[in-house]
């Protein structure tokens, strides 16, 4: 890896640091330069539109949620699913500031009109291929029934999850039925009610 790849990555790294901890939205490109230690000449030579930035941490993000948290190989289809399932809990609870950025991610994708989001999209089939490879092993060993429209389950399931997460994540109580049930909570009880429809 070069100097120049070294930088570019430090610069992500940071970038993803500070989208986080604050808001994309809030988060300039003269503030990312700033805590990098570099002019804003420099930053644009690195990613020469703030959109590039944004798009890539959106990927970092996404290749690091992959690597360290949908492993769920190991057991019946079911024990499989149950744990893809769950990892949407776990990063709930451990790092709540990814579905945060995610919630804000696709807000500026559409306020800014981005398209660029090719290689963002393609990679979203890792975590559906991991599904498909644990729901084939659960109708072989019998743990799962069989679903008749994969496509529409899976999409349709992973999509409340993680819009119910995103939304958990981001937003404050506002109203007084807010704080009539735990977020977590919530979130768990969406899982079960996923699980259940899918078991044998």
């Amino acid at each position: 890896m070069g100097i120049k790849d070294i930088r570019r990555n430090y610069i992500l790294e940071q970038a993803i640091r500070l989208f986080c901890e604050n808001s994309i939205t809030d988060i300039k490109i003269k503030d990312v330069a700033q805590h990098c230690n570099i002019g804003e000449a420099t930053f644009y030579r690195y990613y020469p539109k703030r959109s590039k930035l944004v798009i890539a941490c959106a990927l970092r993000l996404q290749e690091k949620v992959c690597e360290y948290f949908f492993d769920v190989t190991g057991g019946t289809g079911y024990d499989q699913l149950t744990r893809f399932y769950h990892r949407y809990y776990e990063i709930f609870c451990d790092h709540p500031e990814y579905y945060r950025f995610l919630s804000e991610f696709d807000a500026y994708c559409i306020s800014e009109e981005v398209k660029d989001l090719d290689l963002y999209s393609e990679n979203l089939d890792v975590f559906k291929e991991k599904f498909f490879e644990a729901y084939q092993q659960g109708v072989t060993d019998g743990t799962v029934r069989e679903i008749k429209n994969f496509d529409l389950f899976y999409y349709s399931t992973t999509h409340a999850l993680l819009s119910l997460c995103k939304k958990l994540a981001a937003e404050a109580y506002i109203v007084k039925q807010d704080k009539l049930t735990d977020k977590r909570q919530e979130v768990r009880m969406m899982i079960e009610i996923i699980l259940q429809s899918i078991t044998k």
